[in-house]
């Protein structure tokens, strides 16, 4: 017999966790607490699998190379011959990605009052989540779904393909171009790492400066002193991104930039719009 998720009864909890980021930091006085974590995507979240820990491996060895590149001003003699990106990626990854699976599986075996379900939530009442079929709900639920890239209405930007933070730390080879649309603190942080580690880096960016959020004379310096490492397009807008026989071509009304790899790093986006918040009465 096909049941409807209409028609099911949910399985009752104690605390439903959305998220399994900060999310899965369970204390341990909820250990008579009957949980259901909830997670739709890799396990850990994005400071553990392509935020904040990985980039921060990412960025030690970009700083060794700038280092030899720029030490002759301190009076030392050192070169810098290139970079092993796949031992890069894979000091980091190799890492990263087994301290994630084992949070699954701990949390999927080794945790007895804890049920790992995997999919997308969506709240079906005000204290009621649908899980791809799967009915659950509790008197507590806590939302830390966190947030996704924000992908800019580009035309030929989808059918081109481009790379997010999601993706860009895991690319087989190290690009000779890498073309970044956007000016933040991710945008600026791939870019010191790219650089760094020898690909030749273009940012466009539609604000004059890069680091806009931050304090205005350290967004204004550090856009001086970047500038003096990668090609910054400043207040240049992309119309179009296509595929062309030499690469990637990003179209600005300024003018034109060819690439072997794009990234876009625009912004985030909170999650919270995948949950069908509004049925349980939650404003964002």
């Amino acid at each position: 017999m096909i049941v409807s998720a209409n028609d099911q009864q949910p399985e009752q909890y104690d605390l439903i966790i959305v998220g399994s980021g900060s999310g899965n930091s369970i204390p341990s006085y909820l250990d008579d607490w009957k949980i259901a974590l909830v997670e739709r995507d890799v396990f850990g979240g994005t400071c553990l699998n392509r935020g904040c820990i990985p980039s921060k491996m990412f960025v030690l060895p970009a700083d060794a190379a700038v280092a030899a590149q720029s030490s002759a001003k301190l009076g030392i003699d050192t070169q810098f011959n290139g970079a092993d990106w796949p031992a890069i990626r894979e000091r980091v990854f190799g890492r990263i990605d087994p301290i994630s699976e084992a949070g699954r599986e701990y949390r999927a075996s080794g945790s007895p009052n804890v049920t790992l379900i995997q999919g997308t939530a969506a709240f079906v009442g005000e204290k009621t989540l649908d899980v791809e079929g799967r009915l659950i709900t509790a008197p507590d639920i806590l939302l830390a779904a966190g947030a996704r890239s924000v992908i800019p209405p580009i035309p030929g930007l989808v059918e081109t393909g481009f790379h997010t933070s999601d993706s860009i730390m895991r690319l087989p080879e190290l690009p000779n171009r890498l073309g970044i649309i956007g000016g933040g603190f991710i945008a600026a942080e791939m870019g010191h790492v790219f650089s760094g580690l020898g690909s030749q880096v273009t940012m466009i960016n539609r604000s004059q400066v890069l680091l806009r959020a931050f304090d205005e004379e350290i967004s204004a310096r550090f856009t001086e002193v970047f500038g003096e490492r990668v090609d910054l397009q400043l207040g240049h807008v992309p119309t179009r991104v296509e595929r062309v026989a030499e690469g990637i071509k990003i179209t600005c009304l300024t003018g034109e930039t060819i690439v072997d790899e794009l990234l876009v790093a625009t912004g985030r986006e909170p999650n919270s719009d995948l949950l069908n918040v509004d049925v349980a009465g939650i404003e964002c």
